[in-house]
């Protein structure tokens, strides 16, 4: 209606004169663009282009008609007819800067990008404009990435659009995104910065900014990033997600770097951003396990599992946790679920094959930890428990080969040096000179890596003498039941002592230990130089190695010389190879004076018996029937690892079965659960004419009174050569039963068991050769007036005997102490240790 009114009012306008056709047009032509700018300005887009085209058809020629009748038809989203009449408009005026604009808007609307710079190209030859170099930017931009996306990207043209519009900031994002394909993520991280520089909240250009300092390791200025992209749009999923990444990953270094609270927080805080992030979950797990917060690590990787059921890693982790919090069945399904996701997982197979190793499922373990090493050749770690597995089932050969593969792809490893060391006191036909400058070398190598760091010319303060224990055996192990009457009878008022425990998974033991001694340590995670130092500052005396070069031990401690006396003692049957390590505990009967054991350390005698046993608690009562008389047959038996069931051991068994025609052969081991090991075992002894059906072979028992009651089934224990028992023998005597053991010249390892029958007066079950073993093994077998006599009286005998009297035997090796004391303070001409009424041992020492 405002329209007609306005039209009706122009119409009614008087005139003073005739009107030519030329200016009656002209005022047509005005009429209609005046109305149709009133309808064009109401975005009344389809009413005014009639009107436009009335214009035209009386003034066709005119260029502005076509361009206002192009921006109408563009509005109404009919661009062909559109962009044919900005054509028309510049056909009639080349000039036209605003037809050059609309044509290259439309063109850019159609995505017509080369033929849109065209246009804008001319209009900026014609006019420059901020705004018309901002779209000629825009357009070289979209141009490039519709050419990029055909496969015939081309960077110059994000260049020329940055030259166009240096403020443009998509061009400098696409460079960026151009040079992160390329993996140059300094250059991309440079136009990231820019194009955000231009536009603080370009969001895209922030997240990408972040993926690029995420890729350069920048953890913190990829967090600033994603920060400012949240700041912008907080619920964004992706920069969430991103910013979770990026505290994952600085969570991770800072684990890298034992940087334990750091890293708490950043897993923690990334948790805010992305709550069902599986391997979130998985490296706090790896945090409270670096902590020794088990519980904590258990739940953690239980919640990745949870998110993320194929987290092999998480199985396995969970895996460990669970071991070493003694639940076997537990640790075996977790490894086992991280094989199913990866069949050929490194560390899932050798987990679960040392769990199968220790139930006796040889044939498994191997298997498993085979798998292990084809998964990486370069294992050593690998190479070493596959060599142990075999040692384990009597493969000593095959052990050693295996760990000779460890020790060359990984020469710094001392565990595999020290099972190498260990292995070698296995085999009977292997010189004792030999066995000896094994580790001699060993130590060697060892000092000549590690300098001696302490000084020992400060004087030592009055009081008690400071005694170090150090061992990974204070818990229900083979080292406990010898150690626990030093820890139990020690006089405060002379010793005072300290334990250095390096037990991952404690037991009712190690809480009894702990309420004996007034100090204890826990070395656990701590590395070699940090428990060194820890044992200088506490001022230890005598610092007294319980593990030789057995399992976990911590020689490097002893290398690098913490206390000014260092002794060995009852966990391992040979020298360590140390010349840091200034004594060896033993005795008369493992090392007799005229042929004492090949040792780098001075011997410290003992009188008697340089062990004491402390017998189990849940220990059977002893079954007085010999098991002959039960079972219709003399039986004889042996349960000690059956590594130590070397040829030499097979051999003379084996002439003893045939001295007895009647008897049987009862041998009780770790192994034996594996149908291929007694397989094995028999055949070894078929090679002597023994028949399998005279041996029964058995596995492990759960339980440590099950395992002593099973001493019932046999008549006479049998030792091994040239390593032999020592908790097996007191075990065997304490369930009253005889050993007969074959002593060795030279060899402590051999001598162990003539210490320990001499101590309970059963020297004459002592033999000097194999003929004398099976005689002396046959006679006691027959002697079945005695072996019932023995059933009846050899436990209280030996309670009451040096074996068990710990009071005594501690009291001589505290004396002993005294003495080694009292010897330095003179050398080093100290005036101030003040021991009264020491007795200076006898000192031994092999050139």
């Amino acid at each position: 209606e405002d329209a007609k009114n306005a039209d009706s009012k122009g119409c009614g306008d008087s005139s003073k004169g005739p009107k030519s056709p030329r200016m009656e047009s002209e005022g047509k032509v005005q009429q209609l663009t005046r109305r149709a700018d009133f309808f064009a300005s109401r975005a009344r887009y389809a009413d005014a282009l009639p009107l436009v085209d009335q214009a035209l058809h009386l003034e066709p020629n005119r260029p502005e008609l076509h361009l206002g009748r192009g921006q109408c038809l563009m509005q109404l989203d009919k661009l062909e007819d559109a962009l044919a009449s900005f054509e028309a408009a510049l056909r009639l005026d080349s000039q036209c800067v605003s037809a050059q604009r609309n044509k290259a808007l439309l063109l850019a609307k159609q995505q017509r990008w080369h033929d849109a710079v065209v246009s804008l190209r001319e209009a900026l030859s014609l006019e420059s404009s901020p705004e018309l170099r901002m779209e000629l930017a825009r357009c070289l931009t979209e141009h490039a990435i519709q050419l990029k996306a055909s496969g015939r990207g081309d960077l110059q043209l994000f260049h020329e659009a940055i030259q166009a519009c240096n403020s443009y900031a998509p061009a400098f994002f696409q460079l960026g995104v151009c040079y992160s394909e390329v993996s140059d993520c300094i250059k991309a991280k440079e136009m990231y910065r820019k194009a955000v520089q231009l536009h603080p909240g370009y969001v895209e250009a922030l997240n990408n900014l972040g993926v690029a300092c995420r890729e350069l390791g920048e953890w913190e200025h990829a967090i600033e990033a994603y920060g400012m992209a949240l700041k912008v749009n907080q619920n964004c999923s992706k920069t969430r997600e991103n910013m979770a990444i990026s505290l994952l990953q600085l969570g991770c270094r800072h684990l890298q770097r034992k940087e334990l609270k750091q890293a708490g927080e950043a897993l923690k805080r990334a948790l805010t951003f992305n709550s069902r992030n599986a391997d979130i979950y998985f490296n706090l797990g790896v945090l409270y396990a670096e902590k020794e917060k088990w519980d904590r690590a258990k739940v953690n990787y239980e919640l990745a599992n949870h998110f993320d059921p194929r987290h092999a890693n998480a199985h396995n982790n969970l895996g460990v946790i669970h071991r070493r919090l003694g639940n076997a069945e537990a640790a075996m399904k977790c490894f086992e679920s991280a094989l199913e996701v990866d069949s050929k997982m490194n560390l899932a197979s050798k987990n679960l094959g040392a769990i199968y190793g220790s139930m006796g499922r040889m044939d498994d373990a191997i298997r498993l930890t085979r798998i292990a090493i084809e998964s990486n050749r370069q294992d050593a770690e690998a190479y070493n428990n596959l060599a142990l597995l075999l040692r384990d089932q009597c493969d000593v050969d095959a052990c050693l080969e295996n760990l000779d593969v460890c020790i060359s792809l990984e020469p710094e490893s001392r565990h595999a040096g020290s099972n190498r060391l260990m292995s070698l006191n296995y085999q009977s036909e292997r010189k004792r000179e030999e066995v000896f400058e094994a580790h001699r070398s060993w130590g060697s190598c060892v000092e000549s890596s590690i300098s001696q760091a302490f000084s020992w010319d400060r004087p030592r303060t009055s009081g008690p003498l400071r005694v170090g224990y150090v061992s990974p055996d204070f818990y229900s192990h083979s080292v406990s039941y010898f150690i626990h009457a030093a820890l139990k009878h020690h006089d405060p008022a002379f010793v005072h002592v300290t334990c250095y425990s390096d037990v991952a998974l404690e037991d009712e033991k190690t809480k009894q230990f702990r309420e004996l001694v007034p100090r204890w340590r826990n070395l656990c995670g701590r590395a070699d130089d940090e428990v060194a130092k820890m044992i200088y500052e506490d001022g230890i005396d005598i610092l007294v190695d319980l593990t030789g070069h057995t399992g976990n031990n911590r020689l490097g401690v002893f290398a690098r010389k913490p206390a000014p006396i260092c002794i060995t003692w009852i966990g391992y049957p040979h020298t360590t190879g140390l010349t840091r390590m200034d004594y060896r505990i033993s005795d008369e009967f493992a090392d007799p004076m005229d042929a004492p054991g090949l040792t780098t350390e001075k011997i410290l005698y003992l009188p008697e018996c340089f062990l004491c046993y402390t017998p189990p608690e849940t220990a059977p009562p002893v079954v007085l029937k010999p098991a002959q008389e039960s079972y219709g047959c003399i039986t004889f038996g042996c349960f000690n690892n059956l590594a130590k069931v070397s040829s030499l051991t097979v051999r003379m068994w084996s002439k003893l079965l045939h001295e007895v025609p009647d008897s049987r052969l009862f041998v009780k081991s770790k192994a034996l659960a594996c149908p291929k090991v007694q397989e094995k075992m028999r055949a070894a002894f078929a090679a002597h004419d023994i028949q399998a059906s005279r041996l029964d072979l058995t596995g492990l028992q759960p339980q440590t009174g099950s395992h002593l009651h099973m001493y019932s089934f046999i008549d006479v224990a049998l030792d091994t050569a040239p390593y032999a028992g020592t908790t097996t023998t007191c075990e065997a005597l304490y369930m009253g039963v005889p050993v007969v053991t074959l002593k060795g010249r030279g060899i402590h390892a051999q001598n162990v068991g003539s210490s320990l029958l001499s101590a309970v007066q059963l020297g004459d079950l002592v033999t000097e050769t194999e003929e004398d073993f099976v005689k002396q093994a046959a006679a006691c077998a027959k002697n079945v007036p005695r072996l019932a006599a023995l059933r009846a009286g050899l436990r209280t005998r030996m309670l009451r005997s040096v074996l068990c009297d710990g009071p005594r035997h501690v009291a001589r090796l505290e004396r002993l102490y005294a003495g080694v004391v009292s010897d330095f303070a003179k050398s080093k001409q100290v005036t101030t240790f003040n021991v009264q009424d020491s007795i200076p041992s006898s000192l031994a020492e092999v050139q």
